[in-house]
């Protein structure tokens, strides 16, 4: 009966203490650093065109890319992005046609799935931007809008160049 108990209590303790003790967050620069995954030269078929996208390495805590759509030889939309941090969040600044638009910020990210969710729910579409590296030579881009109630998605399934 003494061992019983004594293993309750071991038990109850070992509970208490994992409920109450913290895991480390890693910081914003760890998790840009992270994000190395999504670096490389990416390429598929998208709005009636060819969307090619390049992402560089992270360096000093940034990653910078560009896009470009390219339809009959010309470039049609172009936009920088920049992931960087802000306030000790990571932020995701698209830069369509190379004027600033509303960021988001890394709301989830997993880097073994390679994946990385940015959200600003004030923004109009999209209100939700997730990377995926789905293999060494795929990199799907999800837009949505859950939001705003609604379901429009459009999905950029690129692969590597």
């Amino acid at each position: 009966m003494i061992t019983a108990c004594a293993c309750t209590t071991a038990i109850a303790v070992f509970f208490c203490a994992s409920a109450t003790s913290t895991i480390d967050e890693p910081s914003p620069d760890d998790q840009i650093a992270k994000m190395a995954w999504l670096a490389g030269d990416w390429e598929g078929p998208m709005w009636g065109g060819i969307f090619h996208a390049y992402y560089c390495t992270p360096e000093g805590g940034k990653i910078i890319s560009y896009n470009t759509l390219r339809k009959d030889g010309k470039i049609d939309f172009y936009e920088f992005e920049v992931f960087e941090i802000e306030s000790g969040k990571v932020m995701f600044r698209p830069f369509p046609r190379g004027t600033p638009a509303t960021p988001l910020t890394l709301v989830k990210s997993d880097v073994r799935a390679r994946q990385a969710t940015f959200e600003n729910p004030d923004k109009d579409f999209p209100t939700r931007i997730t990377y995926h590296r789905k293999s060494d030579d795929r990199l799907v881009i999800t837009l949505s809008d859950p939001h705003n109630n609604s379901d429009k998605v459009q999905i950029f399934d690129l692969k590597r160049q």
